[in-house]
């Protein structure tokens, strides 16, 4: 097991890639701490977890604010000690902002809130949980950090301004903290799905049978790069983006077909 000994915490881990990737660290013999706003979700992913005999801790918290951080970490330090690798995955995509299951808001349409919403959990949120989180990763002598990207951290996209723009931003902070977390033997990476979308909700299941066209990957796709990643320290891989798709392919772990969302 790759991760035995060690400790994660993942944020949104209630349901999607979070679930998947707690799921996934536990098999590889990782303690984890599952982060999400849903008390049912986080409690359900806590229970699979212990379920493969390891630790799990499950928390409420919402990432944007800064007393849930400072209270989690706390939870952290009292339940564990110590952090050897924290994955910001906690977002709102576009369908979860004012104009409820669209995908795409115009500019034009575009609310002061939905800006601040999804700048506030996409960007302030990873910040945030460096900040508080920091200390306990140095505690273990190093660690790695994760954040979570998506293509719209590479390129812009049409109805899709506050959430391309919190991702670009949180490829600038994973390219910047890299450089200076390298001295405290820390990696921080990004991690994004490639070209097709992951399954996250029900609407898309539901996209996928009107329309057999579209392609949606299983979450479980992010967990063997995550685990590569979780794997790195100040020594190994900073400050790299790493496309799963590309990188499950370059590995020998399947096609993009062993990995698709079957209806």
């Amino acid at each position: 097991m790759q991760l035995n000994g060690k400790v994660a915490l993942i944020t949104g881990a209630g349901r999607g890639i979070g679930k998947a990737m707690a799921i996934g660290f536990a098999r590889e013999g990782a303690d984890t701490v599952a982060i999400s706003r849903t008390l049912v979700q986080v409690d359900e992913t806590a229970r699979e977890v212990k379920a493969l005999g390891r630790r799990a801790l499950a928390i409420v918290a919402d990432v944007s604010r800064l007393n849930d951080v400072r209270s989690m970490a706390k939870q952290v330090q009292h339940s564990f000690g110590g952090l050897d690798v924290l994955v910001n995955n906690a977002a709102l995509r576009m369908n979860q902002l004012g104009k409820k299951d669209s995908y795409t808001i115009p500019f034009t349409e575009l609310t002061i809130e939905d800006w601040d919403n999804a700048i506030n959990v996409n960007l302030r949120g990873p910040f945030l949980c460096i900040r508080e989180l920091l200390p306990l990763i140095r505690k273990k002598g190093g660690g790695s950090i994760i954040n979570i990207s998506a293509g719209g951290g590479k390129r812009g996209m049409a109805g899709r301004v506050p959430y391309c723009a919190s991702k670009f931003g949180l490829e600038g902070l994973t390219q910047s903290l890299a450089l200076e977390f390298q001295s405290l033997n820390i990696a921080v990476n990004s991690l994004s799905p490639g070209k097709h979308s992951i399954l996250t909700d029900q609407e898309k299941r539901e996209q996928l049978k009107v329309n057999r066209e579209l392609v949606f990957m299983r979450p479980e796709m992010m967990v063997p790069p995550a685990v590569f990643l979780a794997l790195q320290n100040g020594s190994g891989v900073i400050g790299q983006h790493l496309d799963a798709l590309q990188w499950i392919a370059q590995n020998g772990l399947g096609r993009i077909e062993d990995w698709k969302v079957k209806v």
